[in-house]
């Protein structure tokens, strides 16, 4: 009851902060500064640093198990040398994210910058323009953040990503790039196995289901301990919908072309269910899938000590990994990647995570801030190659290095710190210098290249690169308030129904005989009208 009474307080709270941030103008910032405080080159551009010392506040969900505040990383100091803007960070952990968001939007006070509006803005980042809470950057974008305004409009996919479905920009987006090229990143996990195991086995790296029967078959044969030859998700599947992707759907909503499908509707769901069946009754399937948890990273205590032989995991955790944790004492031990599985030799991989998307986080400029150039002029320094190098890989000399050809390495300072017990890995040693990998601004997935240079995360992230994402629906697609609110009404329900018959169909609880009959339970449910509002969605976003 208690816990209800706070959610209902700060409820309560919210709404009158957003009524005051309605009195402005909705999406206005406050008062200005005069342009004589600003340097101007000869032609009449915005120049850094600045004349004389700026402030500004941002609130961030940031956490560094070796600094406090982001303003003693090297790379931020660096950051304000070069703007001479002190930044005073609003930091807050991820556990309490959502409620300090709350209290924040209650108090009525805002920080000039907000990161990650869009995740904790009850209604999203629009909303919070509606709401006169966030400045709509429409008409300012082009004239205050020229690096955003090139970047963003560089690639149509790009451009259609970072507007809202009437074309506004109401927040800026982490874009991403290797090394200021814009692409998306790289799958950053997937499909791992015992390549000690195949090596004694004299067997392949399994690509199609047929390999993956013949594989996790060995498996349970000649590795006794081996109890879950294969590690799978809570509800049937992992993040990544592998094995599921190989019969052309998903686990949820996906698209067919611009046409949006849900998964347990189609018969590719049912052969996928009928192949996990089997699977589990003949144990090549964790037995206890549905309480341990592999959807993102099978249990390192599984993997490490043989009781596992294949399951989802991370691309920089790596067999040297496991060994230096603790993981394993198996001098032997080996993984070796995979892309997802597919039917025939020749398909193309799919997996139903988009970690290749253009951009990430949301970053809102909020009404209160007093100098909006300012703050759009700052927010647009990060979306620089100084800035994204800074922030990705430190001080060049100090943590990183460049050959003349342009290959990054990091500095032997780094791997001391590891060496003497600093810090536990590479990266870490790299985020005693940076904010982070993709806060906001121009992200850079190529600093892991230098941070695993020479081991085998490279050797996965090639192989997990090869999957692809044509199923997916974008992830930048919205819907309206009242189609959401009418969606996660219906779909509640429907997501549970859906959940539950999955694993019962696995486990043999439920017999497949009755499949047809749970697809017309599902109907019953109303899952037609929430592919509609998926679609409406969809064909919005392709009309940007």
């Amino acid at each position: 009851m208690r816990k209800k009474i706070v959610a209902l307080f700060l409820t309560a709270m919210t709404t009158v902060a957003a009524i005051t941030g309605c009195s402005k103008d909705a999406g206005q910032a406050g008062g200005s500064t005069s342009s004589a405080d600003y340097a101007y080159n000869e032609d009449g551009e915005w120049t850094w640093p600045l004349k004389e010392k700026k402030e500004l506040s941002i609130w961030i969900v940031w956490s560094n198990d070796y600094v406090e505040n982001p303003n003693d990383l090297k790379a931020i100091q660096k950051m304000e040398e070069l703007t001479n803007v002190h930044v005073n960070w609003q930091v807050v952990d991820a556990a309490s994210a959502q409620e300090q968001f709350g209290l924040m939007l209650a108090s009525g006070e805002y920080p000039d910058i907000i990161r990650d509006c869009g995740t904790y803005y009850p209604g999203g980042t629009e909303k919070g323009v509606q709401d006169g809470v966030l400045v709509d950057l429409t008409d300012v974008a082009e004239k205050y953040m020229p690096n955003y305004t090139a970047l963003r409009t560089s690639i149509p996919e790009l451009e259609k990503d970072t507007v809202t479905d009437e074309g506004k920009i109401v927040g800026t987006r982490t874009i991403t790039s290797y090394f200021g090229d814009i692409r998306g990143e790289r799958v950053w996990a997937g499909m791992a196995l015992r390549g000690d195991w195949l090596d004694d086995l004299g067997l392949e790296v399994p690509r199609t289901i047929d390999d993956w029967d013949k594989v996790l078959t060995a498996f349970k044969e000649n590795y006794p301990e081996c109890e879950a030859p294969l590690m799978i998700g809570t509800n049937g599947y992992d993040y990544f919908s592998h094995f599921l992707s190989a019969y052309g759907v998903l686990g949820e909503f996906y698209k067919d072309g611009d046409t949006v499908k849900y998964g347990p509707l189609e018969d590719g769901y049912k052969q996928w269910l009928t192949l996990f069946h089997d699977w589990y009754e003949r144990g090549l399937i964790d037995p206890n899938f549905m309480t341990n948890s592999a959807d993102m990273a099978s249990p390192a205590d599984y993997m490490g000590t043989g009781k596992a032989g294949a399951g989802v995991q991370l691309w920089g955790l790596t067999s040297d990994v496991f060994k230096t944790q603790g993981y394993t004492t198996d001098e032997d031990f080996n993984l070796v990647a995979t892309s997802s599985p597919v039917l025939k030799e020749g398909d193309t991989p799919e997996i139903g995570f988009n970690t290749s998307a253009l951009v990430k986080e949301e970053v809102g400029i909020s009404t209160s801030t007093k100098d909006l150039e300012l703050a759009c002029r700052y927010l647009d320094f990060w979306y620089s190659n100084e800035s994204m190098l800074l922030n990705t890989l430190g001080i060049e000399g100090e943590s990183y290095t460049v050959d003349a050809d342009g290959t990054y390495h990091l500095t032997d300072a780094m791997q001391a710190m590891v060496d003497e017990g600093k810090v536990n890995t590479r990266a870490e040693a790299v985020y005693t210098y940076t904010l982070g990998t993709a806060d906001f601004g121009l992200y850079n997935w190529g600093m892991f290249d230098p941070i695993y240079e020479g081991q085998d995360a490279l050797k996965a992230y090639d192989e997990f690169d090869k999957d692809k994402f044509d199923l997916m629906l974008p992830p930048c697609m919205t819907m309206t308030d009242a189609e959401n609110t009418e969606y996660v009404t219906l779909y509640t329900d429907i997501q549970t129904l859906a959940r539950e018959n999955t694993v019962k169909f696995i486990t043999g609880e439920k017999s497949l005989d009755e499949y047809e009959a749970f697809v017309e339970q599902l109907r019953s449910y109303n899952i037609d009208r929430c592919i509609e509002l998926q679609q409406a969605a969809l064909d919005r976003y392709n009309a940007r």
